[in-house]
């Protein structure tokens, strides 16, 4: 006769599954602390908005200062690019016969190198062809 396996596994020790009956509800007193428990962390949140409010009003004096000296920066900005537009029209004109001297010179360089007449130097060390 074979006996049957009990190793690693006991039948008594099967899961029970649980009635929904015997649960215990919570009584209306859990429901009120649970409420109370709600209010106690809104309230400590509206504290401390308010300590950042009145934090934030107190650096309104210290914002207006910064806003004045931002806009008189700002106002000197402007006057130095007003002057720096009006001394754009001469600067222009000056750059004009420039280029024109650039232009002339880079083109003696095109003749210059389009002229091939031997150098001083032997043709091994990059003189031109005798």
């Amino acid at each position: 006769m074979a006996k049957r396996s009990t190793i690693g596994e006991n039948p008594l020790d099967a899961p029970v599954a649980e009635n929904p009956l015997d649960t215990v509800l919570p009584g209306p007193g859990a429901a009120s602390r649970r409420v109370e428990e709600r209010l106690d962390l809104l309230e400590a949140g509206l504290a401390g908005l308010q300590a950042e409010a009145a934090r934030v009003k107190g650096l309104g004096p210290e914002i207006s200062k910064e806003a004045g000296q931002l806009k008189t920066e700002v106002a000197s900005l402007k006057g130095e690019v007003a002057r720096l537009q009006a001394a754009l029209p001469l600067l222009q004109a000056e750059v004009a016969p420039l280029k024109a001297e650039v232009a002339g010179l880079k083109a003696e360089m095109a003749q210059l190198r389009a002229r091939k007449t031997p150098g001083d130097l032997p043709w091994w060390m990059g003189g031109g062809q005798k």
